[in-house]
């Protein structure tokens, strides 16, 4: 059977394969159009969306030297694979493809050496009962032979089934497959949900358990969490819909065991022997609809059999989890299980953790044992709220930290420092709970202040000041006549560019990925002189300019540096040694004492001109910058024009500094008396016998 050998890919899918941000293929299209070898122009145009042939695009950035992927060719046949042009449905296409790679795995052995009637009854021989993978291999029908052959290119070209799998399944997006796209949460939810349960749990002795119908995410990034070696047990929902049957592929290509789920499976009244971790997420493949009384339901029939050594991590929407219920079932639901002394931690998440709906905020329940030893009007949870806050190493950390006390007994509670959570009796919970579960104030991490070391930076920021202050109460006189204007005329810098008084300089053409905040090299671009930003935020790497741009040029102790056109502005550097980035320039004054042309008294000049107006309706300003008139300063008064103008500029700089100084002592001040280790006044008593301890 003929397939298309074009593979067709829009922009966003050619920056996936490169391995580079969206924008970043745009640049390319541009920067090199006109040039011998140019961005390839797009074989199919659909409204506003083009698509371009997938081997020219592979040549071209391997031509380029482009990108951050070195198996283009082996990676182009994913998409290939998927977007063959036969008469059979995305659907089926990628349900047989994820089957191939899940029996490959089984077999480790070549699919393509086998003729299609091999490859059937190996798949039979895997799954004699048809529950995983015999139908969607059968599928493929007539072009069984080829999806084998670009399924072990897939999995040449990722290394192993495993990484082609998920290679496969972040298509679901493309694919449209809402089922699996809409139920699909972020990497930075998923390894917080992997790393409370292993904390949790130990993977020796329990069985995950996931009782939705066709989820697979969290155990995924479970198991990637897990060692190696290890050997981990689940028990899955053993339903036979398209979306359970895909994630019973995907588990046992990671390396799951399974274990058989209840007979009459996870309905009201089921039960389970032996430590048990139950691994839950909502919504799931098959519960996208689920009202948040349906969500709270099933979480109630896992608690009402929970065990002494049952644990449960369950991810849902905050509507039903913790925000102020107003469907009355619901209400109800909620209630009982917070009666039930199960919910150990309840926490808010920050939005965005479901890419597909981004506004949507996600709440965390992690449930446990309950305590026969506490009196039900003891009984408490411990509740986090970091809706406010992102998902990095030290909130997840801190998370984890908080979690693991919270499901110790009264004595861990009460040793434990909680990092963000809230110990909150049940009994208020249950009162406030029409409001929704709120701590009754968020904490935020706090770090540890030691007095000592804050009085000595206030006495330290208090010279600082008074040393300041003395510099700027010196004499500060500068000596000035005024007279009449000659009223000549200026000369223009195109004139004093070809009487060499002054010398012009382009700006280097920069990669806008090799600029980076704090760089060694100061960088001064548009940003810069327009005033967006301030002067040394933005820097460079010395190796990567002096290598990357061999004739890159620096700036000099007094150089113009200027923007003409849309964004005008003029500042002057000063300090030297930094890099310009087009589309600034540089004008260069070749001897500002003789010449009397002071760079300081030119830059002031072309910003209070407001040389940028240009009349309604203008597209370009109407006088290009070699036209611009700057002043002259008579020659013999040169030298006391520059003195008078570096005394003004170092007063600024040591009141910028005063200010600063001011602003770091205030904030120290601040910070050692909202910790309660600093204290201010003559009069104040120390505490006990201690010594007292003067901050200034």
């Amino acid at each position: 059977m003929k397939h298309r050998a074009t593979t067709l890919l829009t922009m966003s899918e050619i920056a996936a394969l490169a391995q580079v941000q969206r924008p970043v293929v745009t640049m390319w299209a541009n920067r090199y159009r006109g040039t011998d070898r140019p961005f390839p122009s797009p074989t199919e145009v659909r409204g506003r969306q083009r698509r371009y042939d997938g081997d020219e695009i592979v040549h071209w950035i391997q031509a380029r030297e482009l990108g951050n992927n070195d198996a283009l060719d082996e990676n182009l046949c994913l998409y290939a694979a998927l977007d063959t042009g036969i008469d059979i449905g995305e659907d089926t296409v990628l349900e047989g493809i994820s089957a191939l790679l899940c029996l490959k795995w089984l077999l480790g052995d070549q699919l393509s050496e086998l003729s299609p009637a091999d490859l059937l009854d190996e798949a039979d021989d895997a799954d004699p009962d048809d529950a995983f993978l015999y139908a969607e291999v059968a599928a493929l029908g007539d072009s069984l032979g080829m999806f084998a052959e670009y399924v072990d290119r897939m999995v040449d070209s990722a290394y192993g089934p495993k990484q082609a799998f998920e290679a496969l399944l972040a298509q679901r997006f493309r694919l449209l497959r809402t089922d699996l796209s809409d139920s699909a949460m972020s990497p930075k939810a998923l390894d917080l949900c992997a790393a409370i349960t292993l904390a949790i749990t130990d993977h020796d002795r329990h069985v995950f358990v996931d009782p939705s119908e066709g989820s697979s995410d969290l155990l995924v990034a479970l198991r990637n969490s897990l060692p190696e070696y290890a050997e981990p047990l689940s028990m899955r929902n053993e339903a036979s819909s398209s979306a359970a049957r895909l994630a019973r592929r995907r588990l046992t290509v990671h390396g799951w065991a399974r274990q058989s789920p209840p007979v009459s499976g996870f309905g009201n009244g089921f039960a389970l022997s032996g430590p048990s971790a139950f691994v839950v997420q909502y919504p799931s493949p098959s519960s996208l609809a689920y009202s948040d009384s349906q969500i709270l339901s099933e979480i109630d029939d896992i608690a009402v059999q929970m065990a002494e050594d049952h644990v449960a991590v369950v991810v849902a929407p905050a509507s039903a989890l913790l925000d102020a219920q107003r469907d009355p079932s619901a209400a109800r639901l909620r209630s009982d299980i917070l009666r039930s002394d199960r919910v150990r931690a309840a926490v808010r998440l920050p939005e965005g953790l479901l890419p597909a709906k981004p506004g949507t905020s996600l709440a965390l329940w992690v449930l446990g044992p309950a305590s026969e030893a506490v009196k039900p009007a003891d009984r408490w949870s411990v509740v986090i709220d970091v809706g406010s806050r992102e998902l990095d190493t030290t909130t997840t950390e801190g998370l984890v930290s908080d979690v693991i006390a919270a499901m110790g007994d009264w004595d861990t509670i009460k040793a434990h420092a909680f990092q963000f959570g809230v110990l909150t009796r049940t009994s208020v919970l249950l009162a406030e709970d029409k409001r929704g579960l709120t701590p009754a104030r968020i904490r935020h991490p706090r770090a540890r202040r030691v007095g000592a070391d804050l009085a000595a930076k206030v006495l330290a920021h208090s010279d600082e000041i008074r040393r300041t202050q003395l510099e700027l109460r010196r004499e500060f006189r500068i000596p000035v006549e005024y007279r009449d204007s000659d009223r000549s005329l200026m000369p223009t810098i195109g004139q004093l560019l070809d009487s060499r008084e002054l010398r012009q300089l382009s700006g280097n053409r920069i990669d806008s990925e090799d600029l980076l905040v704090g760089g060694a090299v100061r960088v001064i671009g548009a940003d810069e002189v327009t005033g967006i930003r301030p002067v040394g935020v933005r820097g460079i790497d010395r190796l990567v300019f002096t290598t990357a741009y061999p004739n890159g040029r620096y700036t000099e102790p007094g150089d113009i540096v200027f923007c003409s056109g849309s964004r005008f502005g003029a500042i002057v550097d000063h300090d030297g040694s930094a890099v310009v980035v087009y589309p600034a320039r540089v004008i260069r004054v070749a001897d500002p004492a003789t010449s009397g042309l002071i760079p300081d008294v030119i830059a002031g000049h072309l910003n209070a001109s407001r040389l940028d107006t240009r009349p309604p309706g203008a597209i370009r300003s109407s006088a290009t910058w070699k036209r611009w008139e700057v002043p002259r300063v008579p020659t013999d008064r040169a030298a006391a024009t520059i003195d008078a103008v570096r005394t003004l500029r170092d007063r600024r700089s040591a009141a910028l500094q005063l200010l600063t100084e001011i602003e770091q002592l205030t904030s120290t001040l601040v910070d050692g008396l909202a910790h309660g280790v600093l204290a201010v006044g003559a009069d104040i008593q120390p505490p006990h016998e201690r010594a007292p301890q003067n901050a200034s």
